[in-house]
C-alpha cells in the first residue's frame, strides 16, 4: 500500500514539473501553444523567400522606411559590442550602402520615420539608457540633436502615427516602464500609459492616426507578454494579445494589421507572424524561414522585408533577410 502511494506522489510530482515547465518555458498565446496556427482572416498564399545577404551581421539595431529603402541604425555586432553604423537597403536594387554614422555607438534605441527625417530616439550606451534624441535629414547628410526624452529609455519602441512621434514602454533608471510619451511642437509629452509595462517591444503604424505597440518582455526571456496596445490621439486601449514573445519586430499590412514577427523564448527563437487590426481581428501569416529575434522588419511597396537578427536566444547575429509578398 505504501509502494503504491509512492508511486502515485512522484507521478504527481512529474506532472506538476510538466505543467510548470510548459506554462515558464512553452509559453501559450490566445489561441493554444505558441506556433500553433492562428484562426485567420487572411493568409497570404505565398511564403517568404530569401533575400540578399548584408555585408554584416548584426542585431537589436533600429529599423526604419526612408524614401523607399529601409535603414538600420546601431544595434550589436556578433561579438557584443555597440556600433554607431548605419546601414541602409535598397530592396529594389537588393544594394547595401552606408549611411551617416550616429553620433555614438548605440544599441536597443528606436528609430521613426515622419517621410522626410529619421528620429534615432533612446537605447543603451555603455552606461546604459540614455535620454537622447538625434535627428537625421538625408539632404543633409548629418544627424542633429533633436528633443529629450523625459528620461532615460532604452528597448522601447517608436513609430510615427502620419503627424506625431510616439514612443513606449523600455527600461528607464527605474527598471520597466510604461509610459508613452508623443513629439509634437518640438517637446516630449506623455499621453498615457501601455496596458503593462514592458521592454523589447515592437511599434507599426498605419501612418493615418494609429500606432499599435506589440509584444515585449518584463525582464527575462520567461517574462515574454502577449499584449497589444493601439496609441490614437490621446488614448490607449488593449487588444487581443498575440503569442507572448519578445525581441520582436513589427510591420503593418493594410487590411490586415499590425503584424508582430519573431521574438525569443529561454530556449528558441521564433518564426511566427501574427497580427491584429484595431477591430481585434486577429490573422496568421505564412512563418518566417529562419528564427530571428533582435531583428528589424519593414514594408517597401507590398513587401515585406525581415533582416538580420539572432536566431537562437542572446547573443546571436545573422546576415540573412527574407521578403513576403502582401496581398498574395
Amino acid at each position: 500500500m505504501l509502494a503504491r502511494v509512492l508511486v502515485i506522489l512522484i507521478l504527481i510530482g512529474i506532472g506538476v514539473g510538466l505543467v510548470v515547465w510548459i506554462v515558464r518555458y512553452q509559453p501559450f498565446g490566445p489561441f493554444g501553444p505558441i506556433g500553433s496556427p492562428l484562426p485567420s482572416t487572411h493568409v497570404a498564399a505565398a511564403g517568404w523567400s530569401e533575400g540578399p545577404e548584408a555585408p554584416f551581421a548584426r542585431l537589436e539595431m533600429a529599423t526604419a522606411v526612408l524614401d523607399g529603402r529601409i535603414w538600420l541604425a546601431g544595434g550589436l555586432t556578433p561579438d557584443g559590442a555597440a556600433t554607431d553604423a548605419l546601414a541602409v537597403f535598397d530592396p529594389t536594387t537588393g544594394e547595401w550602402t552606408d549611411g551617416p554614422p550616429l553620433p555614438a555607438p548605440i544599441h536597443h534605441s528606436a528609430l521613426a520615420s515622419d517621410g522626410e527625417r529619421l528620429f534615432l530616439i533612446g537605447g543603451y550606451r555603455e552606461n546604459g539608457p540614455t535620454d537622447e534624441v538625434h535627428v537625421l535629414d538625408p539632404a543633409s547628410g548629418a544627424w542633429e540633436p533633436g528633443p529629450l526624452l523625459p528620461e532615460p529609455r532604452g528597448a522601447g519602441a517608436a513609430s510615427h502615427d502620419g503627424s506625431r512621434v510616439v514612443y513606449a514602454g523600455g527600461v528607464g533608471p527605474a527598471g520597466v516602464r510604461d509610459d508613452i510619451f508623443v513629439l509634437a511642437g518640438g517637446r516630449w509629452s506623455r499621453v498615457g500609459a501601455l496596458t503593462r509595462a514592458r521592454e523589447h517591444l515592437a511599434a507599426a503604424t498605419d501612418g493615418a492616426g494609429r500606432i499599435w505597440f506589440l509584444g515585449g518582455r518584463q525582464g527575462g526571456l520567461d517574462r515574454n507578454v502577449g499584449d497589444v496596445d493601439l496609441v490614437e490621439g490621446d488614448h490607449a486601449r488593449p487588444l487581443a494579445s498575440l503569442s507572448p514573445r519578445g525581441g520582436v519586430a513589427a510591420f503593418y499590412a493594410p487590411g490586415i494589421g499590425a503584424c508582430l514577427t519573431g521574438g525569443e523564448a529561454p530556449s528558441f527563437a521564433f518564426t511566427i507572424v501574427e497580427c491584429v487590426d484595431a477591430k481585434d481581428r486577429v490573422t496568421a501569416l505564412p512563418e518566417m524561414g529562419q528564427r530571428r529575434h533582435g531583428h528589424g522588419a519593414a514594408v517597401v511597396d507590398g513587401i515585406v522585408h525581415a533582416l538580420l537578427g539572432g536566431s537562437v536566444p542572446g547573443l546571436s547575429a545573422s546576415s540573412t533577410t527574407e521578403a513576403l509578398v502582401l496581398g498574395e
